[in-house]
């Protein structure tokens, strides 16, 4: 018979780190155990131990470990002192009504080195002969057991064993069906690559089934693997950088992942060479196959510090100038700087004209309304629907959308700024990209009508 509940003590006061939570049931002396490890290599393990004593003031067992021997004495029980939080009783023995083997991508328990290790359960393996096949989520690995060395996964919750299908936690997840994820490669213990993927289904604790987006549209199957969840982060933010400089942390796209690297040449045509971090190789990408590189840390995408070199507007260098003025919201003119003045610049236009409506107007601008002008690259399948893009007209470079895709050489395009819209061709209108930390970056398409 088991000993009576202890009484709780009062609450500490609020200045005062609470005191470890008490065991709802005091276990007996004698009586087997599971303990969760913490040690190294038995992190996260549970192992059968027999209690030895409870201590009521400090909340803890003294235990012997049934399966691991002291060091330099083989055979004799291990002594340990745990805290009361990581001691549960022996899982109740299988039923006759549970499948065996377990259901695909149930949570199981797997006795490895002497200890139960929770995973999920895969088809697979010589049934016939009594094997199962368990991957583990957070290692990554494969692994086939007897089939008596595997066990459905149960939670020891308020003194009472739960299924993981009856908790309400198994059902909440930041990654539910259908999201699209980058999932780690490691080489080393060292995140190495990211790899697009989609979440195929949910698995518990923490564990996700993910569908690799790699090899579609080429009639292969698409490869899918089980990960823990601190292997995977959300696709990152989807502003594109369209030109790098040298030393940039970049992630480069090869091989169907994102491998960190570095710019250590800027080519012709929008074309970088990275040299990849763990290889050391260096690889030609094109601007399209290049991202600034972002770490995804705390739950938010913070970018890696870049040492930009800055940017000098000298006489007879070619600009854009952008104005604050009503109606000249989100345009851009062209000009060339004739000469600095002070902490500004003095600006010719190509287009705009003085009042005299012959010569060119010049006027005197602040660096924060200039930038370079934009790289020119191809449009080579069209313009799409929902392109933002720059359309030239009244004298300048107006930023607008695609509404409708007339022909290959004719759009109409909308200018949200003024709730208009006008008909281009093709020759007047350029794909709209950024100048911001300096550099050029594209965002993706998005039109609120």
């Amino acid at each position: 018979m088991r000993s009576p509940r202890f009484r709780r003590q009062p609450p500490p006061a609020p200045s005062q780190a609470p005191d470890p939570p008490e065991p709802a049931e005091v276990l007996p002396v004698g009586e087997v155990v599971e303990v969760l490890l913490d040690e190294q290599g038995y992190r996260g393990a549970y192992v059968t131990a027999v209690v030895a004593s409870f201590d009521p003031d400090l909340r803890s067992y003294a235990v012997e470990y049934g399966t691991l021997a002291v060091s330099g004495a083989s055979g004799h029980p291990l002594p340990k002192v745990v805290p009361a939080s990581q001691v549960r009783p022996r899982p109740p023995p299988r039923s006759p009504a549970q499948p065996s083997p377990p259901a695909e991508h149930a949570a199981v328990d797997a006795l490895r080195d002497g200890a139960w290790w929770l995973g999920v359960a895969l088809l697979g393996g010589d049934l016939a002969d009594g094997r199962a096949k368990v991957c583990f989520p957070e290692t990554r690995e494969v692994l086939e057991f007897d089939a008596g060395d595997v066990r459905p996964h149960l939670e020891w919750v308020a003194g009472k064993w739960c299924s993981p299908e009856d908790m309400e936690s198994f059902k909440r997840t930041p990654y539910t069906k259908g999201t699209q994820v980058e999932v780690a490669k490691f080489e080393d213990d060292s995140v190495v690559a990211w790899f697009p993927a989609v979440v195929a289904k949910t698995i518990w604790k923490n564990s996700l089934l993910v569908e690799y987006t790699f090899g579609k549209g080429d009639g292969s199957q698409l490869c899918k693997e089980i990960v823990d969840m601190k292997h995977i982060r959300p696709c990152p933010p989807r502003a594109s950088v369209i030109s790098f400089c040298i030393d940039d942390d970049v992630e480069g796209f090869q091989g169907d992942g994102w491998w960190p690297g570095r710019i250590t040449e800027i080519r012709p045509k929008l074309f970088y060479t990275c040299k990849i971090a763990n290889s050391g190789k260096e690889v030609q990408l094109d601007q399209k196959a290049l991202r600034l590189r972002c770490d995804w840390t705390d739950g938010q995408w913070k970018q890696a510090a870049q040492d930009l070199p800055r940017i000098k507007f000298t006489e007879g260098k070619r600009v854009e100038v952008t104005s604050n003025d009503e109606g000249f919201c989100g345009a851009w003119f062209q000009g060339t700087i004739l000469k600095p003045v002070g902490h500004k610049f003095l600006v010719e236009y190509d287009t705009l004209k003085a009042d005299d409506e012959t010569t060119p107007l010049t006027e005197v601008i602040g660096e924060e309304h200039i930038r370079p002008p934009p790289p020119v690259f191809p449009v080579t399948n069209g313009f799409k629907l929902l392109d933002e893009v720059d359309a030239f007209t009244n004298d300048g470079w107006w930023v607008g959308m695609v509404s409708e895709v007339i022909s290959d050489q004719r759009c109409m395009v909308y200018f949200k700024a003024y709730n208009e819209q006008n008909e281009f061709g093709i020759e007047q209108l350029r794909l709209h990209c950024d100048w911001l930390g300096g550099r050029w970056m594209r965002t993706s398409p998005a039109l609120e009508m």
